[in-house]
């Protein structure tokens, strides 16, 4: 029976909803199963990486932690609250590396207690293009935990992909793709012939199952290159439309596609995919030209659109402006003071977020507790109650206000360029076609080589 108690549920699910309002989250596939599970993911955002799983994960994970961030007065404190486990890394504490055997130790008890326990096998966060070699602690772990317990303990191994988008700033996307859990307990007999051998094989298939749902590139440039190549292929389907931000959670499985098609011209045509791929790289640049950082150009602007346009968004965005501007003034020490502060800081940028997070649970009690106590010296009790219940919810306000704001004011700045410019819309509509042929070739070949192989 699992362990989970009332603190680490409320920790979790605290810390994943303030996640949530740093940055719009969504989960791909299942959440973690029941009974004894080791989540294993990549690490691409430092501490964000953990609060997605408490996120969406639906029950909490401990996590395996660098022991540096238990020392932290904050980070340690809820780390310590969700029964987080510090992990000893040579760079960091050279001289207490003994120690991980007592972490072992503990993450197999609370396995074995039919826990969930979360860990980052690639040993460090990153901003690299694709997923780091695999440590081999997460297998180690697994197989101990099963061997312990006479191999009937059921564990199950649940590969997470994690995904960013604009995911050093605030209302950035992160997206948690959860893949098919599978049983430790095959590995039964490779284990009691070869440990060693036994640890490398589940270690491969750890990655391979990450792998599958994460996207992973040669170059950082890759990245760009297929998000607007996925982007200006689903307009011209008509899957979306120009000025739509479809959230990861959908366009995941088309990045994906995109992803395994450059790698394959990459090795099957690397003449093909260098013209390619600089092709794609002077559409991007047009798009930008026209101040274009998301979605399409509209091919047209109809009337019609327009002016549903203008109804559907901008009365409720007019409505709005009222208690937004109450809700930023009231929480704006906690909106700019992170960024202040991680400013100053000047950490890698894999952790800006993670600053801008932490600062931002530290800031915005002490925000709210200031207007509490404002409210209850102006109107006593009554008006405590009243700004403690209303504040929240007003900060929510001007954060939803914030999101549509910068969405209104790209689309008008878009609008007042490419109305000039005819000429240019009608040019990228033409290229788009194009790609769109080339990228459905592409499809049917790299299909009939598929085939051809089997």
């Amino acid at each position: 029976m699992a362990r989970e108690g009332l603190l680490p549920r409320m920790v979790a699910r605290g810390v994943g909803w303030g996640a949530s309002v740093f940055l719009k989250i969504e989960r791909r596939g299942p959440e973690l199963p029941d009974g004894p599970v080791l989540a294993v993911a990549n690490h691409p955002n430092s501490l964000l990486d953990p609060l997605l799983l408490f996120r969406t994960g639906g029950r909490p994970a401990r996590p395996l932690a660098k022991a540096p961030l238990f020392e932290q007065t904050f980070t340690g404190l809820f780390l310590r609250a969700l029964g987080g486990l510090p992990v000893y890394r040579k760079q960091d504490h050279p001289d207490l590396m003994h120690l991980n055997a007592r972490t072992f130790d503990a993450a197999i008890e609370a396995l074995t207690a039919g826990d969930a326990v979360q860990i980052y096998p690639e040993g460090a966060t990153h901003s690299d293009a694709a997923i780091q070699p695999l440590r081999t602690g997460a297998a180690r772990i697994a197989l101990m935990a099963e061997e312990r317990s006479g191999w009937t303990l059921g564990l199950q191994i649940a590969p997470v992909g994690l995904t960013y988008e604009r995911k050093e700033l605030f209302r950035g996307r992160g997206l948690a793709t959860y893949g098919a859990p599978f049983p430790v307990a095959p590995y039964r007999q490779e284990y009691e012939a070869d440990p060693q051998r036994a640890v490398r094989s589940l270690t491969d298939h750890i990655a391979r199952s990450i792998q599958e749902i994460t996207l992973n590139f040669a170059q950082n440039e890759d990245r760009e290159l297929v998000e607007t190549a996925e982007r200006l292929y689903a307009t011209e389907k008509g899957w979306t439309t120009p000025r739509q931000r479809e959230g990861l959670a959908r366009r995941f499985p088309r990045l994906k596609a995109f992803e395994e098609g450059l790698a394959w011209l990459r090795v099957h045509d690397p003449e093909r995919h260098r013209s390619l791929t600089q092709r794609v790289a002077r559409y991007r640049r047009k798009l930008r030209a026209l101040g274009v950082e998301e979605g399409e150009v509209p091919a047209k602007y109809r009337a019609l659109a327009m002016l549903r346009y203008f109804t559907i968004d901008l009365v409720p965005f007019a409505l709005g402006l009222p208690l937004a501007v109450i809700g930023t003034l009231i929480w704006y020490p906690a909106y700019q003071g992170p960024r202040l502060l991680t400013r100053l800081a000047n950490p890698k940028f894999e952790a800006i977020s993670s600053f801008k997070i932490s600062f931002g649970f530290i800031l915005a009690p002490l925000v709210l507790a200031v207007w509490i106590v404002l409210g209850w010296l102006l109107e006593g009790w009554l008006g405590a109650l009243l700004v403690g219940l209303t504040a929240p919810i007003l900060g929510l306000i001007a954060v939803a206000w914030k999101d549509r704001w910068r969405y209104l004011k790209d689309d008008a700045r878009l609008f007042r360029r490419a109305v000039r410019r005819e000429k240019r819309r009608q040019d990228l509509a033409e290229l788009r076609a194009q790609f769109v042929d080339e990228f459905d070739h592409l499809a049917e070949e790299m299909m009939a080589t598929g085939e051809r192989q089997r």
